[in-house]
């Protein structure tokens, strides 16, 4: 009998992996230079952060210099979108971003509205894929940027970047993407990415979903494209992100790349893999419950979104934590928030069956027992919520 706690929120956090911890320690103490400084001990932390910016460019197939470290995905996606209006003094003045993007995107709306832009939301059909015809419909000469993620952090859809990019380059639209969710992960479980393969001029990413540390992110930014800083300072990265660097976050970002790199395939089939288990036992409940996507919709392979219709996802999560599950309803940042998840709502839900989604996402360390397991105690939780 398994009596662990069971962590199903992989698309919220992951562990930090041993080797990013060892070279996080080895920059704190005893080095622990200011990579601005010329002297040894600054050096040694630049070398430290050049290191890493060079594993990240081998892991997007790109130029060295088009990597910017950040404090977070956010930052990046803040980055990339107020940024990207900040240096543009053209007649473009339209921002389009889709229905179902992370709140780093969405809420980026009132900024970007108060610096002159129109901000205009796409929609998405039933099962969150953005709809590329009222895209095309409101695409123009005026539009500056596209924001669509490549894959949603709630109900796991993957996105048709590619067909996305197709379109805003036919306007010389910049293409954002939020790849927080897909770094070294599945597309599609996983054939891999190539950052300018995307079509996209900017890329948005995290460490802490990778087995790396929190409080780190990078923009991937296409050579030659617009952007400008939204800190003012020093001439830290570029002179795009001002401020002494956090290097040990950094280097811990660099080791966890260079470890996940080694094995993304067999990393992806270990997810499905306990995703499918979870299912499969989750069918054997006497009690109801429902699929979000449909199975031919492309999906993270990680991911398993579902409702038990008539209980509420706030009730479950209360009873599976008592039980040791750790789930949620959505988006970590907002799981406390009592709103219906947007994400849902875009896709066509009530407000009463978008306050019943639950999210089980599942990382490398979730085998398929664990997984079945976790399973039996979601219904246990059903039957207790139910009664």
């Amino acid at each position: 009998m398994i009596d662990a706690r069971i962590r199903l929120d992989a698309a919220a956090t992951t562990g930090l992996h041993p080797e990013a911890r060892e070279e996080m320690l080895a920059c704190l103490e005893p080095e622990f230079g200011n990579p601005s400084s010329l002297y040894r001990e600054g050096r040694r932390a630049k070398d430290a952060i050049d290191t890493a910016r060079e594993r990240l460019a081998v892991a997007l197939d790109s130029l060295f210099a088009e990597n910017l470290f950040t404090s977070s995905g956010t930052e990046a996606a803040n980055l990339a979108l107020v940024g990207t209006a900040l240096a543009h003094e053209g007649s473009r003045r339209r921002v389009l971003m889709s229905a179902i993007e992370h709140h780093a995107v969405l809420h980026t709306r009132g900024l970007l509205e108060r610096l002159g832009f129109t901000v205009e939301v796409i929609p998405v059909d039933a099962q969150g894929l953005v709809r590329l015809d009222a895209l095309e419909a409101s695409l123009d000469e005026n539009v500056l940027l596209v924001s669509v993620m490549h894959a949603n952090n709630e109900i796991g859809t993957i996105q048709p970047v590619r067909e996305v990019a197709r379109l805003t380059e036919r306007w010389g639209t910049l293409l954002h993407v939020d790849a927080v969710q897909t770094f070294l992960g599945d597309p599609e479980a996983t054939g891999g990415w190539a950052a300018g393969d995307l079509g996209a001029d900017l890329i948005s990413i995290s460490a802490h979903k990778i087995h790396g540390p929190k409080g780190v992110g990078a923009l991937w930014v296409r050579a030659g494209t617009p952007i400008a800083p939204l800190l003012s300072g020093g001439g830290q990265e570029r002179e795009m992100r001002a401020g002494t660097e956090n290097v040990a976050a950094i280097a811990g970002f660099g080791a966890a790349i260079g470890v996940q790199i080694k094995s993304v395939r067999s990393r992806e089939a270990q997810r499905r893999g306990a995703r499918d288990a979870f299912l499969k036992e989750l069918a054997l409940a006497t009690r109801p419950w429902e699929a979000t996507l449909q199975t031919q919709t492309p999906c993270l392979s990680g991911h398993a979104h579902i409702r038990f219709p008539g209980l509420s996802a706030e009730s479950m999560l209360i009873v599976l934590d008592r039980l040791r599950v750790s789930a949620s309803s959505g988006a970590a940042c907002s799981s406390g928030s009592l709103e219906p998840s947007h994400v849902l709502l875009a896709c066509g839900w009530t407000e009463e069956q978008a306050r019943e989604g639950l999210r089980f996402t599942f990382d490398d360390t979730i085998g398929e027992e664990l997984a079945r397991e976790g399973a039996r105690r979601v219904i246990k939780a059903a039957d207790q919520v139910g009664r």
